[in-house]
């Protein structure tokens, strides 16, 4: 969704209609989402008051809608409850039944992990999370996510491959098919060959050259 230089200046805030529905307009006044919900759990500053999804709340289920002026509804309102994470640049966490289970779903509504998280950390591009005993990591910056099937994930620098363990063996992971690299494979290999199989590896960030 596009936004013009005036939305820059803009912030977001709650309205009641006349039917005692809340909905949302900017401070220019004009209506990014209908009064068609019971309740919006989130405004925005700027730019992101007429580009982000809102997290309203119909009949006691959380949903996301679009600041269209229509409210398209991004997703069903079936969650128990729908959490904005600044860390995470605009994307969210989900719960779907009461308990301390989460899961992430992305700005486009889309639910990246299940809901079965136990706890997670974000380092720049790259959310690491917890479910059960094994970790895993969402990179939001490549839409690239692995399942939480690793011992362990450690990030050595943040323009080096990642390094994981899997089954107690330590290696790494390529971005392409996620294939697993021993890191004994580096004995094996010359000093070129071996850094030109981590830069297809997973690390923390992408930077430019």
């Amino acid at each position: 969704m596009e936004h013009n230089n005036e939305s820059k200046n803009n912030f977001s805030e709650v309205f009641t209609g006349e039917n005692g529905k809340k909905g949302v307009k900017l401070s220019n006044g004009k209506v990014v989402v209908p009064a068609l919900y019971d309740e919006i759990a989130y405004t925005y500053d700027s730019f992101e008051a007429d580009t982000r999804p809102y997290v309203a709340i119909k009949d006691g289920n959380y949903g996301l809608v679009l600041p269209d002026g229509k409210g398209t509804e991004l997703t069903p309102f079936v969650y128990e409850g729908i959490f904005a994470v600044p860390e995470i640049l605009n994307h969210f966490l989900y719960k779907k039944e009461k308990g301390k289970r989460f899961g992430i779903m992305a700005m486009d509504g889309r639910e990246v992990t299940p809901c079965n998280l136990d706890s997670y950390s974000c380092d720049g591009q790259t959310v690491y999370f917890r479910s059960g005993n094994h970790q895993g990591l969402w990179q939001w910056i490549i839409d690239e996510l692995l399942e939480p099937i690793y011992d362990d994930i450690e990030v050595l620098n943040i323009d080096e491959a990642t390094l994981f363990t899997l089954n107690g063996e330590k290696g790494y992971v390529k971005v392409e098919d996620h294939s697993f690299i021993p890191a004994s494979l580096e004995n094996t290999m010359d000093e070129d060959a071996w850094h030109d199989l981590l830069l297809e590896c997973f690390c923390d960030q992408y930077l430019d050259n």
